[in-house]
């Protein structure tokens, strides 16, 4: 090891959507009392929006419902890692000495990513190599991505089915082209060498001429379609329903009625939609928003709904039996007649609710719910 550590050079450094997500590491010599440093401090810059995008003869706006920030070290380890980096977020880190991890969330009052970190201390890198090698990239799945907004792409009296469903495609179709592997990322070295290797190959802005001609097509074929049941416009658009809707925007659909047991929905926001006598049973709806929503008569029976939000929710006639509704606010919801037998409710928040007899609220009490 040598006396003292050189700076890390700067191999790279892209962000090919810097509204949606700018990112900045930087690695400092960290401070020592007399003695060389054997270790850098590593800082975080990051700044999350909405960003607009043309598309055809119009654009869309798209956000982030969460990402993962993940680090990969070579030759060397992190002595220390922050796991408590922000309240402007919601965090969640996975600590390891190579390979750590950092989930972000918007605050539960926020739809998307807003905001920013300014000089945050990440970790304490101590190089263990003569050579020694850092990449920081910020990874999406389909749950986080979703588009805020669209004009031009199609007329305004499109129906709130065929907006989703849209919605959900072209976000899919950007995240598998463009957002893959990463939506930002960078490269730090202790040597500036000719022969690196760049994090993303041939990476390119713009969409084929394929894709663009099929997206077309596919605009087209929607609008024009004779039918508006959510589930034949999800195979027009080539979705499967159990796994392709996570993330999605959904205000105001109508899935009176249809089955989506054991669907992936996390994180997809059905506000204000018609959801009454749905199958959900055994479906992911983590951190769905759902307030507004009317599911009178859903059976929920084992669903995953912790962390959601169901404000003002109609849940009359519910069959919620085992369901998991830890830390969910449903706050003003209908609960007449409601079954929430065997359900998970630690932490989940119920206030002002119509229909909630004293029987039910003392026995949601006694599971850990918070009930004013």
């Amino acid at each position: 090891m040598p006396e003292s550590l050189s700076p890390m050079h700067l191999l790279e450094s892209h962000n090919p959507y810097p509204d949606c997500i700018s990112l900045q590491l930087e690695a400092t010599l960290a401070s020592s009392s007399g003695t060389p440093s054997q270790q850098f401090d590593l800082y975080l810059t990051v700044q999350f929006n909405e960003q607009w995008k043309s598309l055809l003869d119009g654009r869309i706006k798209f956000g982030l419902k969460g990402g993962e920030l993940k680090l990969r070290i070579e030759g060397g380890e992190l002595s220390s890692v922050n796991s408590d980096i922000s309240e402007e977020f919601q965090v969640a880190t996975t600590i390891s000495k190579i390979n750590p991890i950092w989930r972000f969330f918007p605050k539960p009052s926020e739809l998307y990513l807003k905001g920013s970190l300014q000089q945050i201390k990440l970790a304490t890198l101590m190089p263990t190599e003569p050579s020694y090698r850092l990449a920081a990239t910020f990874e999406v799945s389909q749950s986080d991505i979703s588009l805020t907004d669209a004009e031009d792409l199609w007329r305004h009296d499109i129906s709130p089915n065929k907006h989703g469903i849209l919605e959900r495609a072209i976000a899919l179709l950007l995240l598998e082209n463009r957002f893959k592997p990463y939506l930002s990322w960078t490269q730090l070295s202790s040597e500036y060498t000719n022969d690196w290797q760049p994090l993303v190959e041939g990476h390119e802005a713009a969409l084929s001429p394929d894709l663009l001609m099929r997206l077309k097509q596919l605009i087209e074929r929607i609008y024009e379609a004779q039918t508006d049941h959510f589930l034949e416009l999800a195979k027009l658009a080539g979705l499967n329903p159990l796994t392709d809707l996570a993330g999605g925007n959904f205000l105001a659909v109508n899935l009176s009625g249809i089955e989506l047991s054991g669907a992936n929905l996390s994180q997809a926001n059905f506000r204000g939609a018609n959801l009454t006598d749905i199958d959900l049973s055994e479906a992911n709806l983590s951190y769905a928003k759902l307030s507004g929503a009317d599911l009178s008569g859903a059976y929920l029976g084992n669903a995953n709904l912790s962390y959601g939000d169901l404000r003002r929710a109609s849940l009359a006639l519910v069959n919620a039996i085992a369901a998991d509704f830890t830390g969910a606010d449903l706050g003003e919801a209908n609960l007449s007649n409601a079954n929430f037998s065997r359900a998970t409710v630690w932490q989940a928040r119920f206030s002002h609710n119509p229909g909630l007899v004293d029987e039910v609220r003392h026995s949601l009490k006694e599971r850990g719910a918070i009930v004013e």
